[in-house]
């Protein structure tokens, strides 16, 4: 839950709206609403941003109360000329334009709902970031190209030029976000050639908002399209409300930023199926208008605002939520069933139990992976990996969990031997997943023998008699000291003696022993 907290004098001025509007309405939103002091305290799921701000809670109410309604806003066309050079490090740049917005003493709260988005859906800046200018101050034609450090800026809330350099040194704003770019920084030059903006990390005191503004232009800049993009509407569609009026631009020759409204198709049959029982579709109606929606002809046109709309469900969900949940029938079903255990997670409980006996510790470990370790490990799987991993330790998707084990290994190298594990979790091989047991031994004693000797035990206490042990070649492995487990001539798993040039690599000085066992493939 993401919690934003509005100045409650500040918040019923702005709103029009009574005490009691505004502390009941948010929980049937799906959020919560409750009275700290001077101040009301509003918490809501990720998927709703465009409720963090002051314009946007304001508007939800108001709508769900039927003091407002849909209206599709008109979006003006200005022929204001805007160039992009993108870095490739930062290469998603678009611009928008609200005029007639009204600044006023609504500073604070903007700048709350822009660092709000900055850690959503901007992830602190990685994927996003957000550079709001008085437009009246803008020198167009503007172009977001890369700077050097040598260069000099007014940073935000000073008056004297500084060079970047020395600015990426001293200012805070820099020291929090300046490893977010390299050597050369992003920047936003106007016509006069002076920089305006130095994204993602601060804007040029050339451009400054203030109570005066009365129009706004609106950059935003990252690393991922649909943050950019999503960001973009959300800043757009909550400054321009409830009188302001939003204009697009002209960036490399084409119509930016794209505002689209999409439509949904929402019939009383897809309510049904959801519901349980029919739902008349004036009801409907009345549902999605309170909503925010416009309806007609059982097509939902959905609000800019609402990013988070990208199925029928998401709207399907709004409806249920405009009828009230506390007002949704009951219904008894007309059957009587009786539940029974998983095949498949009884075998994981009872291999539990036997991994007890085997003395054996159970360790559980992400399914994500360094990908550098298929190499080492001379794995040909084909594997998937993360497009932006949060670090290139888990860059991938485990395909066995040998490197996990591995990893456990190294990880507890201080450890006593002799160290005894297992690990019963989730593999993806071609886009499938796998339930897998994974067994590993580090010690002086372990060998092929020990390790075949847990496996051949398994296989007899799960009373599986055709079972066939065979001769195995994995690269990870000593040549001749592994081997392959087939079942009903399937082969459902091996085990073997890590090859010494992999310890070595791993930094484990023990002898280990792993193995692996396909358990869906044994319960079928």
């Amino acid at each position: 839950m993401v919690l934003v907290r509005f100045d409650e004098k500040k918040l019923m001025d702005f709103s029009g709206l009574s005490e009691d509007q505004l502390l009941k309405v948010p929980w049937l939103l799906g959020g919560e609403a409750r009275e700290d002091g001077e101040e009301v305290v509003m918490e809501f799921n990720p998927d709703r941003p465009d409720l963090y701000s002051i314009q946007g809670i304001t508007r939800a109410i108001r709508t769900f109360e039927g003091i407002e309604k849909f209206s599709v806003q008109a979006i003006n066309n200005e022929n204001l000329i805007v160039s992009s050079f993108p870095p490739n490090y930062r290469p998603y740049f678009t611009v928008g334009i609200v005029r007639g917005c009204k600044v006023r003493n609504l500073i604070p709260e903007i700048i709350d709902y822009q660092e709000k988005i900055h850690l959503t859906i901007g992830r602190n800046r990685k994927l996003s970031s957000i550079g709001l200018h008085d437009l009246k101050k803008v020198k167009f034609p503007i172009s977001y190209e890369e700077v050097t450090r040598e260069e000099k800026f007014v940073p935000l809330g000073e008056t004297e030029e500084v060079m970047i350099s020395e600015f990426m040194k001293q200012h805070q704003k820099a020291i929090d976000y300046g490893d977010l770019v390299p050597e050369r920084i992003p920047g936003i030059i106007d016509a006069d050639g002076k920089i305006i903006s130095l994204p993602p990390i601060l804007n040029s005191a050339v451009t400054t908002v203030t109570e005066d503004t009365e129009d706004l232009l609106v950059d935003v800049e990252g690393t991922n399209l649909n943050a950019v993009e999503r960001t973009m509407v959300l800043m757009l569609t909550a400054l321009s409300y409830p009188s302001g009026a939003i204009s697009t631009l002209m960036l490399n020759g084409a119509v930016a930023p794209r505002l689209e409204y999409q439509t949904r198709e929402i019939s009383r049959k897809s309510v049904k199926n959801l519901l349980g029982y029919d739902l008349p579709e004036e009801e409907i109606a009345s549902s999605l208008v309170k909503m925010g929606y416009g309806f007609s002809e059982g097509k939902a046109t959905v609000p800019l605002y609402r990013t988070d709309i990208i199925a029928d469900v998401d709207v399907l969900e709004d409806v249920f939520k405009g009828v009230g949940y506390e007002k949704i029938r009951r219904m008894k079903e007309g059957f009587v069933s009786y539940g029974k255990a998983n095949p498949l997670r009884s075998m994981e409980s009872k291999l539990r139990e036997l991994m007890v006996g085997y003395d054996l510790n159970e360790t559980v470990s992400s399914v994500l992976v360094n990908s550098k370790y298929n190499s080492v490990y001379g794995f040909g799987d084909a594997r998937t990996d993360i497009i932006n991993p949060v670090s290139q330790e888990q860059d991938s998707v485990r395909t066995r969990l040998s490197p996990s084990l591995m990893q456990t290994f190294k990880n507890n190298f201080r450890h006593p031997y002799p160290q005894r594990i297992f690990e019963i979790g989730s593999v993806y091989i071609d886009g499938m997943e796998k339930e897998v047991l994974g067994i590993g031994i580090a010690d002086r004693a372990s060998s092929f023998s020990v390790i075949k000797g847990i496996f051949v035990g398994i296989l007899e206490d799960l009373g599986i008699e055709k079972y066939e042990i065979s001769r195995d070649e994995q690269t990870m492995y000593v040549p001749g000291r592994i081997a392959g487990i087939s079942v009903l001539d399937k082969k459902v798993g091996f085990f073997g003696e890590v090859h010494p040039r992999i310890l070595k690599s791993m930094g484990i000085k023990m002898p280990v022993s792993l193995g692996e066992l396909d358990i869906q493939e044994v319960v079928s």
